[in-house]
């Protein structure tokens, strides 16, 4: 059977044009002016469908269709387009199950190929995993990066190692109008070997060398990894290439975060912070990000079961629990490692705790519930879960009353 598309959008001319541009994938296409007027071709609908939806409506929003999609279980794909992006409603977008939150100008470069793959593709396929998150602070980096991506302004990612900073860069780029130019890699704890990479007949300075690997970019992208790590020569370099380049290309960094305190007591130059940092997006460590571990854990599971030719259905009560409560100080990178020995040593269809391998002891990550304001919330739901749902332990693991407790459950709205 074909897929079905419906297109929701009051523009009568910008709606005909994306019908135009999709006409070729195969699918059967519907156009609606109203989300009400389209609630009755959606009931219609299955798994696998694909719902292209105007942002602001005028009988509502496309949060307000996801809502109601979910409350009728019809379980189809939903894109969100805007004139106007904003971080707010790109973060709405996310957290209400959108697949992604796309510009109307950017339409035929990001959505198209986009609808195009997801047609092509069997519908119980893993999506892309920058959009198997679902905490506020992923999603205000991720819908901060959809909105900076198809500008020319520098972007800094910061965070901690493991966090998904550098396939975070690439997908900007991915997303932005350089992306037909080339992008050019550069670890910033290798650059220095780059002059001995040459023949010895023809010395190259550093200075060239980093010069001619600006040059291959041809005015499209450089991703510079671990800038924290340039030596202060090195950042003189870079600085000088990049103040000098004809063709200057858009810089997207990455670093760890004492970059800023590196930059503030002067073993960073300022004036190459600064010039790199024009717009900033911050990816917070897994540990902040309890909303996320199971969905990752899941995402990865089942990429896993491809991998090792298994045929694992899901961790068990305990198992996520452990999940839930450790530290992951390697974030992403370690719970990547954690599943996959999980899978590689599970006899069975269930992951349980004895297929579990943490880096740091469970005995040792219980002492870690002391509530600070970074990421209270995670650690609030992290001593329920190991409490499963004891209240006055819970409290007592935090080191506050059950009433403060009931107070901080009502304001992060945990039940």
């Amino acid at each position: 059977m074909a897929r079905q598309i419906l297109i929701i959008d009051d523009n009568v001319s910008e709606s005909n044009e994306l019908r135009h541009l999709l006409a070729g994938f195969g699918a059967d296409i519907y156009q609606s002016l109203r989300i009400g007027m389209a609630k009755e071709d959606l009931t219609k609908f299955h798994r696998g469908d694909i719902v292209i939806c105007d942002f602001k409506l005028a009988d509502g929003n496309a949060v307000d269709l996801m809502e109601w999609l979910y409350s009728k279980d019809i379980g189809c794909s939903v894109f969100v387009i805007t004139d106007v992006e904003t971080v707010a409603d790109a973060v709405a977008s996310f957290r209400a199950g959108a697949r992604d939150y796309i510009n109307k100008r950017l339409i035929r470069e990001l959505l198209v190929p986009k609808i195009k793959a997801l047609i092509g593709r069997n519908e119980n396929d893993n999506f892309p995993l920058l959009l198997s998150r679902k905490s506020d602070a992923c999603l205000r980096a991720y819908s901060s990066a959809h909105i900076v991506a198809p500008t020319s302004l520098n972007v800094l990612i910061i965070g901690e190692s493991g966090v998904g900073k550098e396939p975070l860069a690439q997908e900007i780029y991915d997303m932005s109008e350089q992306r037909d130019r080339p992008c050019v890699v550069l670890d910033c704890g290798t650059l220095h070997y780059l002059a001995q990479n040459h023949d010895t007949k023809h010395p190259v300075t550093l200075l060239d060398a980093v010069a001619n690997q600006f040059r291959k970019a041809q005015g499209g992208t450089i991703i510079l990894d671990n800038i924290q790590q340039l030596s202060q020569d090195m950042q003189s370099i870079i600085l000088h290439v990049i103040s000098n380049s004809r063709q200057a290309p858009r810089i997207i960094a990455t670093s760890s975060p004492e970059i800023t305190e590196m930059a503030a007591d002067g073993s960073f130059l300022s004036a190459l912070f600064y010039k790199i940092k024009e717009f900033t997006i911050i990816l917070p460590p897994l540990r902040e990000c309890q909303e996320d571990i199971m969905l990752l854990a899941d995402f990865y599971l089942k990429h896993y079961n491809q991998e090792l030719n298994k045929n694992i259905r899901r961790f068990d009560t305990n198992a996520q629990r452990e999940m839930r409560l450790h530290t992951w100080s390697g974030n992403i990178r370690e719970l990547k490692h954690v599943v996959r020995v999980a899978v590689l040593k599970s006899h069975g269809d269930v992951i349980t705790t004895d297929n579990l391998d943490f880096d740091t002891p469970i005995s040792d990550i219980h002492l870690n519930f002391k509530l600070d304001k970074n990421d209270e919330k995670a650690k609030i739901m992290a001593a329920i879960s190991h409490t499963n749902g004891n209240m006055i332990q819970a409290a007592t693991l935090l080191g506050i009353s059950q009433k403060t407790l009931y107070v901080k459950r009502k304001k992060y709205g945990l039940k």
